[in-house]
């Protein structure tokens, strides 16, 4: 499934992947030093790492294949609805004020500027929704109406 991100979101994917690349010769090795403890069936470092191997390599192969369908949003290139890493600008319908947004999955969303969970109350009302669109979101003081201003304009 295609999903589309802004170049700097795409980068700092790229850059977490590399690093998670890099993290495989240091896992091996654990692997090895603890091979090398002894017997395998009540080696409790052996199977940390075993277990660590897989995750990494689980994360390893979910991040190429959102990098392989992954469409680049260029800067100042505008879409015609809300997706994933893609700026939006909301304006809030109660006070008028207008606030910048990036919907993020959620495991990045405290790095970007702005950033906005899709799992969240707000990024979930957003995804997929277009200019000139209302959404309303539940938070802790009630139902809010935004109004969506614009897309990917950065």
């Amino acid at each position: 499934m295609e999903q589309t991100f802004t170049r700097a979101s795409y980068d700092r994917m790229l850059q977490q992947l590399e690093e998670m690349k890099s993290r495989r010769s240091a896992v091996v090795e654990d692997i090895k030093e603890a091979r090398e403890q002894g017997d395998l069936r009540e080696n409790f470092a052996y199977h940390a790492a075993r277990d660590e191997q897989g995750i990494l390599e689980a994360q390893i192969a979910e991040m190429e294949a959102r990098l392989d369908n992954a469409k680049i949003l260029e800067e100042g290139e505008v879409l015609d609805e809300v997706a994933v890493g893609v700026p939006v600008v909301v304006q809030n319908l109660e006070t008028g004020q207008n606030r910048p947004y990036v919907i993020c999955n959620a495991e990045e969303w405290l790095d970007v500027e702005n950033g906005a969970s899709a799992q969240s109350p707000i990024g979930s009302a957003l995804l997929g929704q277009k200019v000139g669109d209302t959404v309303e979101v539940e938070g802790p003081n009630g139902v809010v109406p935004f109004k969506i201003v614009s897309i990917g304009a950065a």
